[in-house]
């Protein structure tokens, strides 16, 4: 499918229930309102056994391009990790201004083979939404890469921990979902974890209009570690 062909698509397929909920989550004016189950259909017509890469990936860049929160989003989803540059992660990453675009590029980029050196870049960045992008590869690194031991991961509880209360809303609460994810990384990293949360103390978010609350920690990891056990 063409660029034309699924853009028309995610025009069609927008809500105005749905635009209004971005809306308030502040993903900004420019959006269809497509649900993201709607964008799961689109994505399996890009992606998938037997389709073409090279043309998935160009057909991202177009959506990317575009502008449109939906076709953004559906970008990061059908882009090809291993086709993507750091150049292009970085234009990318100039572009993104709301947290849930940050979240879903950094889905992508931790595919890639520069990840972790790009999540230290943009943890460094000066501005939120590239720390934000930083944070959210960190947690992503922490529930994929198994082959990276614990002593990679400790720094940044340290680095979190000095730096959660002064950080810009988006990146503390990207900072406070990393502590999540390498507490639920293993036994020893979780009692790390815990004991930063509790010299850091209460983590205030501001949401905007929505009913999004800011998980605590120790509570957080204890049901994540029931759920494993009961897996188990």
């Amino acid at each position: 499918m063409t660029f034309e062909e699924i853009f028309a698509q995610l025009r069609a397929l927008g809500s105005e229930q749905t635009r209004a909920i971005y809306l308030r989550h502040g993903f900004g004016t420019n959006t269809f309102g497509v649900s993201y189950a709607h964008l799961g259909q689109l994505k399996k017509q890009l992606v998938g056994r037997g389709k073409d890469k090279a043309h998935a990936h160009h057909v991202a860049q177009q959506l990317w391009q575009s502008g449109n929160f939906d076709a953004r989003t559906l970008a990061t989803m059908v882009a090809d990790a291993q086709q993507l540059t750091p150049a292009e992660a970085e234009a990318w990453a100039a572009d993104v201004r709301n947290h849930s675009l940050a979240d879903a590029l950094a889905g992508l980029v931790a595919g890639t083979g520069f990840a972790w050196a790009q999540a230290e870049a943009w943890m460094q960045a000066p501005d939120e939404y590239r720390q934000r992008l930083g944070y959210a590869l960190l947690s992503r690194l922490a529930q994929q890469d198994a082959t990276a031991p614990d002593a990679v991961f400790e720094p940044y509880i340290v680095r979190i921990e000095q730096q959660l209360q002064q950080a810009p809303n988006r990146a503390k609460e990207g900072m406070n979902g990393a502590l999540l994810a390498l507490g639920g990384r293993s036994e020893a990293l979780r009692r790390r974890v815990e004991e930063a949360a509790d010299r850091i103390g209460p983590v205030s978010i501001d949401h905007g209009d929505t009913a999004c609350q800011t998980p605590a920690i120790r509570p957080y990891l204890a049901k994540m570690w029931a759920r494993k056990t009961v897996k188990a």
